[in-house]
């Protein structure tokens, strides 16, 4: 299967620096597909026709991120195009590893050495908002501004009351498929098992679905599929002790003991190894995992099986964004920055070199993008994913709801003693913040 997810003509000469921008936004402006040799433009919102002035030092905007591989490939060709074009703001990103980023960032910011931006997905919104360490955007985070994204990509950014980002991209999980192994993609968890189970070896330590079986997040389409969740609707109560949670971790429990299609804890990079050497037909993965896929597998994606007809898997959705801190002291340019970085011409760049499944709704429109299998499959995933909350309270739950997952699906603790356990451990841990 050709893959979609390369760097495109008008990506290599924008790196390049080969031609100037032609300008392609404002209110008017047709969304398309840049010519070859052509660079994304600036927002009109961001340019200015002022008489020329005296040169004045340039502002710098720093920007935090923990892109890699295509991601950052874009994000590079976007910041590089920027900084040619408007010399009176230049963008100085660093990238910072995933596993580091967020420590890194609450410990610098207080001390005033964070960065202006920083790309983040929502969830964090709620603890950083109130230990103070982002503004909120106000009259910027405008009506018209805001139509550009999908509205389930800027719901989850909203925070006692205010907005404090623009969405760049969302992401949920999605069936992935070794197309040798298996050339349709099932449409029901009973297929799926019945599949899996052909391909279930002990002597060739094969498994028919690979995956994160008990981290909350993983497990999130079974729990939401089974009509559960983990938070009460103002996310302020924990709700992990339920026939539903019960009957959702019993559903998973069963691919380990009963199928026996699951492998036992396995995560992150053994998954990845598993779907490269042919180890595994099927795995649950976001489209990060695209560029982890070995050139070698011909490998599809599809929107995750149903429980039964009618009863969809309903992952978490992350929308990510440019968030602005509190410590900076440049929020007009940082806040043209956020315009551009987010702008649908840039959002182009971000879909065609990075990969991304973008928040801006006109790329949608755009029936030359949906033919993309990848993008398709992803856009209508997200009609039946679930926003992980903002509020503080929900992130006490994620350590013993993922502990209790261990101990049920590998362990073969009772499924409500675990969770009834995980639920008093969340419940005391929510009165702590409180305190």
């Amino acid at each position: 299967m050709k893959r979609f997810l390369l760097l495109t003509t008008v990506v290599l000469a924008a790196a390049c620096g080969k031609k100037e921008a032609t300008p392609v936004s404002g209110p008017n402006a047709e969304l398309r597909e840049a010519k070859p040799g052509e660079a994304v433009a600036a927002p009109a919102a961001v340019t200015t026709t002022a008489e020329p002035a005296a040169p004045a030092a340039p502002q710098t905007v720093t920007l935090w991120h923990s892109y890699r591989d295509d991601e950052r490939k874009a994000l590079d060709v976007l910041v590089a195009q920027w900084n040619k074009l408007q010399p009176a703001v230049q963008i100085q990103a660093l990238a910072v590893p995933f596993d580091a980023i967020i420590d890194k960032f609450q410990v610098a910011t207080p001390n005033g050495n964070g960065p202006d931006l920083i790309i983040m997905a929502h969830d964090k919104i709620g603890l950083w908002a109130r230990d103070g360490l982002l503004q909120p955007l106000g009259e910027f985070a405008s009506k018209d501004r805001l139509a550009r994204f999908l509205p389930i990509t800027v719901k989850p950014l909203v925070f006692d009351k205010a907005i404090w980002g623009l969405p760049l991209a969302f992401k949920s999980v999605a069936l992935f498929y070794n197309r040798k192994l298996v050339p349709t993609p099932p449409k029901t968890l009973g297929q799926l098992i019945e599949v899996g189970k052909g391909f279930t070896s002990e002597k060739t330590e094969s498994f028919g679905l690979a995956y994160d079986a008990a981290d909350l997040y993983f497990h999130a389409p079974f729990l939401y599929g089974e009509g559960g969740q983990v938070w009460d609707d103002e996310a302020k109560k924990v709700t992990i002790d339920t026939p539903e949670a019960i009957k959702a971790a019993e559903l998973v429990r069963d691919f380990y003991i009963k199928s026996k299609i699951l492998p036992k804890g396995v995560g992150g990079f053994v998954v990845t190894a598993m779907f490269n050497d042919g180890k595994t037909p099927f795995t649950i993965q976001g489209p990060w995992f695209i560029s982890e896929i070995s050139k070698d597998i011909d490998w599809g994606v599809a929107v995750l099986p149903e429980i039964e007809p009618g009863k969809p898997l309903r992952p978490f959705l992350g929308s990510e964004a440019v968030l602005l801190t509190k410590q900076s002291k440049v929020r007009g340019a940082a806040l043209q920055v956020m315009d551009y970085l987010t702008s649908d011409e840039a959002a182009i760049t971000r879909l065609q070199a990075g990969g991304q499944m973008v928040a801006n709704v006109k790329v949608y429109e755009n029936p030359r993008f949906l033919e993309k299998p990848v993008v398709r499959v992803f856009h209508a995933q997200a009609e039946t994913s679930v926003p992980m909350p903002t509020a503080v309270e929900p992130s006490v739950a994620w350590a013993p709801y993922s502990a209790a997952l261990r101990k049920i699906i590998f362990s073969g603790a009772d499924p409500k003693a675990a969770l009834a356990e995980a639920q008093t451990a969340a419940d005391q841990a929510i009165a702590r913040l409180g305190k």
